[in-house]
């Protein structure tokens, strides 16, 4: 296996760079920001703009996705390692759910190494998770009024949907049509197509408990993308 070859080596500066950035966005907006995890949790999902240039799945699951679970189990509140649990990845980790972001890194790494061969089904399942459930979350906590489950409000089932169907149609087009690869949803079919798996990311989000979405959210939706041949 080539590790070092143009595109692994690429995507791999490209992955850490953007995540340095966020979490370092994520440090300044710190005092600004009520919530600044859940800006980590949405903007992460950039991630998938990067995923085309890798060569190899090992590369891209065991080298750009998998470091992230030792890495953030080691930055949770519990952790004995003093310095990561200070740091900025541990201040995110202790604003939710402890383990939350390391469920998000298991994600990638498994939609990484499986749907290697299937990038547009991986990115929709990493944007449902990122784009969807963040947004989901974000505006049902600040502007949810009406509730139809215990900890569910139409407001934030609504943004669970729009975001994922935005993040589909950007998803869509930056990969056939900026990166150029073949086949994928016609014109015609993408907002019928966005439009279903936004339902079905918000159903799935709405029954999903909060403790375990990062881990659910994307491997159903990755499942189903890839069953369906997208």
């Amino acid at each position: 296996m080539a590790i070092l070859t143009e595109g692994n080596v690429l995507g791999l500066v490209g992955v850490y760079g953007y995540v340095a950035c966020v979490v370092a966005l994520s440090w300044v907006l710190r005092d600004r920001v009520k919530n600044s995890r859940k800006l980590v949790h949405i903007l992460t999902g950039g991630i998938i703009f990067f995923w085309w240039s890798f060569d190899s799945r090992l590369v891209m699951a065991g080298l750009a996705a998998f470091p992230f679970v030792p890495l953030l189990l080691l930055a949770t509140p519990k952790s004995p390692v003093g310095f990561l649990r200070r740091s900025p990845l541990g201040a995110r980790s202790s604003e939710g759910h402890e383990y939350g972001l390391v469920m998000y890194a298991i994600s990638w790494t498994v939609i990484a190494y499986f749907l290697f061969g299937d990038l547009v089904a991986a990115s929709i399942a990493i944007a449902a998770m990122s784009f969807g459930d963040g947004m989901g979350d974000l505006v049902g906590r600040r502007f949810g009024r009406l509730r139809y489950m215990p900890h569910r409000t139409l407001e934030g089932s609504l943004a669970v949907f729009i975001a994922t169907m935005l993040g589909i149609i950007a998803i869509n087009w930056f990969y056939f049509g900026v990166v150029g690869y073949t086949g994928g949803t016609g014109p015609e079919l993408l907002f019928p197509f966005a439009l279903a798996v936004g339902g079905f990311v918000a159903c799935l989000e709405a029954m999903t408990p909060g403790s375990v979405d990062n881990l659910v959210i994307p491997l159903v939706v990755a499942g189903f993308m890839h069953v369906m041949g997208v």
